[in-house]
Order: structure tokens, then sequence, then C-alpha cells
């Protein structure tokens, strides 16, 4: 799993081995083990420019996931030997982390977290577009999360 970390803040510091293992489950989990993607943690101005250039609303969010069409990068089409399965990016605003982790009652680390498994979950094809989807992409947060949580100890 290539994984890119790239840190555009210094609001929060980040557990990059807690990051990694997290990213590690949930692709595992959806047989994109093999993915290539970068996480970027960035402050509220680089967010709210990618939002209105990207999806043209001109505020802030909390995590922008930027899934690539078919996870083949251009020029390697049905060549085995390049292929690398890249997945997209995922930027995380460290301001609303932290002023969600305030709303939400946990830590700026454990807001983080959970952006980053929202992020990754859209990368491997989920959405929540509908009260279903959002519950079921809600559970599997929480249940990386916990798994997280478990193998720490």
């Amino acid at each position: 799993m290539p994984l890119r970390v790239q840190n555009r803040q210094r609001l929060l510091k980040l557990d990059t081995p807690d990051i990694r293992r997290l990213v590690g489950l949930i692709l595992d989990d959806h047989g994109s083990g093999d993915g290539d993607l970068t996480i970027v943690f960035a402050r509220d101005d680089f967010v709210k420019e990618l939002n209105a250039a990207y999806r043209d609303i001109d505020r802030t969010t909390d995590v922008l996931a930027f899934a690539t069409c078919d996870g083949e990068p251009p020029g390697v089409e049905g060549d085995p030997d390049k292929l690398e399965r890249v997945l997209g990016d995922v930027v995380i605003s460290t301001d609303r982390a932290i002023a969600q982790a305030r709303r939400y009652r946990r830590t700026p680390e454990r807001e983080i977290l959970k952006l980053v498994a929202h992020g990754v979950l859209h990368l491997v094809g989920h959405d929540h577009a509908t009260a279903g989807s959002r519950t079921k992409m809600r559970n599997l947060e929480n249940r990386y999360l916990r798994t997280l949580s478990k193998n720490r100890q």
C-alpha cells in the first residue's frame, strides 16, 4: 500500500503510524491493499480553495476525497507491469477536525482518524447520498476505529 502523508499544517501533531494502520485496515478489507493514495492535512484556507475549484462550493469542509475514475493512471492502461492502482487523494482540514472534536467531545486525534476513515471509504466506493448509505458509512468508520483501538492494546 503506497500511502503518502503530506502535512501542510502545524495545528496538530499527526500520529502517522496510526493513520497508516487505519488506512491499511480499510484497504485490505475492501480488496484494495495494493492501492496508492495520498492523504493531505491542511488548514481551512487550502481546503476552501480546493472545494471552490473542484466542487464550486466556496467554503471550507472537513474532508475532501478525490477518487480516480478507473484506478489506472494515464498511459498504463492494460499494461500490468506498469499498473499501480491509484485510488486518489484525501484532503483533511485540521481546523475543522479541531472544531468538530470540541463539538462531538472527542480528542482532535480521534476526529482526525474518523476523517481519514471517511475519506478513504469514499476512495473505495462508499458514499452518503442516502440515509441508508450514511448509516452504513458511519458504522464502517466506527468499526475501523474500534479495530484500530483494539490492535493498539
